[in-house]
Order: C-alpha cells, then sequence, then structure tokens
C-alpha cells in the first residue's frame, strides 16, 4: 500500500513540476506541413501551392488550440500548487486539456489527409520513407539527451 502511496506523489509532482514549465520548454515541434515541400521531390507549383494552403489553415487552427491548452495547463499548475483539495475546479481542466489535446490530434491527421490526397502514390511513399527516417533520428537524439541527463554529476 505505501509503494502506492508513493508512487501517486511522485505522479502528482512530476506533473506539478511539468505543469509549471513554460509551454515551449515542455513540447517538442512535431513535424511542419510546410516542411513537406522540402521532403518531396517533383512536386509541381500547383501542388506546393495547394500544400501551402493547406498547411497555413492548419497552422492557424493548431496554433489557436495550443494556445488555450498552454492556458489551460498553466492554471493546472497553479491549482496542484494549492494545499487545499481544488477537485472541483481541476477535475474540468483535465478534460478541457485532454479534449484540446484530441483536437490537436484530428487537426493533424485531417491536415496529412488532405496533403496526402494532393500528393501522388510515388511521392507519398517517398514522403513517408523521409519522415520515418526523421523521426527515428529524432529518437536517437531524445535518448542521447536523456543519458547526458543521467550522465551529468548532479550540481551542488
Amino acid at each position: 500500500m505505501k509503494h502506492i502511496a508513493f508512487l501517486t506523489l511522485g505522479f502528482l509532482l512530476a506533473c506539478s513540476l511539468s505543469a509549471q514549465q513554460p509551454m515551449h520548454e515542455r513540447q517538442q515541434p512535431r513535424e511542419c506541413p510546410q516542411d513537406i515541400t522540402r521532403l518531396v521531390d517533383d512536386l509541381s507549383s500547383d501542388q506546393k501551392r495547394k500544400i501551402d494552403n493547406i498547411s497555413k489553415e492548419s497552422q492557424e487552427r493548431v496554433d489557436h488550440l495550443r494556445k488555450q491548452q498552454e492556458q489551460v495547463r498553466d492554471s493546472i499548475g497553479s491549482l496542484m500548487n494549492l494545499d487545499e483539495d481544488r477537485s472541483k475546479e481541476i477535475f474540468p481542466l483535465f478534460d478541457r486539456e485532454a479534449r484540446l489535446q484530441s483536437l490537436i490530434s484530428r487537426e493533424m491527421y485531417i491536415t496529412k489527409t488532405r496533403i496526402n490526397q494532393v500528393l501522388k502514390p510515388d511521392q507519398r511513399k517517398h514522403l513517408s520513407e523521409r519522415l520515418a527516417k526523421r523521426h527515428k533520428e529524432r529518437m536517437m537524439e531524445k535518448g542521447e539527451r536523456k543519458l547526458e541527463k543521467v550522465k551529468r554529476p548532479a550540481a551542488r
């Protein structure tokens, strides 16, 4: 029973500390749709124009949602630091933050689908391969950064 209590406390502490960090420090930007024009060879000018339009529209919606999400996360962080029980206030914020993340994910999926409709099958395949390679590289970098943090001696 003590283990569960310590795990719960550790999780809440980690969430509280994470919520206190500014949004730009917490979240790494994902693949930006505008980069797609640089990742796919042989795009026609019409394809580039369509992808740019899709990207700009999507980016505006995602930026708006992320700004709302950041405000909700900041509110959650503030409430997490209070000693008294604020369940009635914080639980709806958890739901709101999850809903905003869901909307962001939906928007990203819709954007991906719309861009794929503009691309030819061979271009989609090429893009998929290059994105997979980039993702793998980023995961390797992320792993290396985690190792550096572990190896770094604690400041005194």
